[in-house]
């Protein structure tokens, strides 16, 4: 009887942390680094990013026109945009370490470790298609009717 009620109330628990984590983590916008080098591919770096695809995804299209406005990107119709995880901050590019450099910092300190959370593409596809790419997963909404399909990498 002990038992079953631990186990109960550690699932409850369970379910209540994960439906409250984006409250209790909100995400936090570090850094946007806009591309210099590579047309049309800009770069967020966040902490605390939603654990589940579909969070990641939610947090995107929620996010979208307040990206737009505040920090103009994505700057054009067709566009990559990255999410990456701050890790430890920006670290000194090492060649013993993978490591992702922005060449728009001028500090000593312009890259960080390769985490990619998301990746929103939108370019050389089908014009009414978005895809979104989280690790092995690719997603592709439909921009007309919001419709979304899972395909493998």
């Amino acid at each position: 009887m002990k038992k079953s009620w631990f186990i109960y109330t550690a699932i409850a628990l369970a379910v209540i942390v994960v439906s409250l984590w984006d409250y209790i983590y909100p995400v936090k916008i570090i850094d946007v680094h806009l591309s210099t080098d590579r047309f049309d591919y800009d770069d967020i770096i966040v902490d605390h990013f939603p654990l589940t695809d579909r969070g990641r995804i939610n947090w995107w299209l929620s996010q979208r026109d307040m990206l737009k406005k505040k920090y103009s990107i994505p700057s054009g119709q067709e566009f990559v945009l990255t999410v990456w995880d701050v890790g430890d901050g920006y670290l000194r590019d090492s060649p013993r370490e993978d490591y992702f450099c922005f060449p728009d910092m001028t500090s000593e300190k312009n890259c960080i470790e390769k985490n990619k959370l998301l990746k929103v593409d939108a370019r050389f596809s089908d014009k009414n298609n978005v895809n979104f790419i989280i690790g092995d997963n690719k997603y592709i909404m439909n921009k007309k009717d919001g419709l979304m399909t899972k395909e493998r990498n």
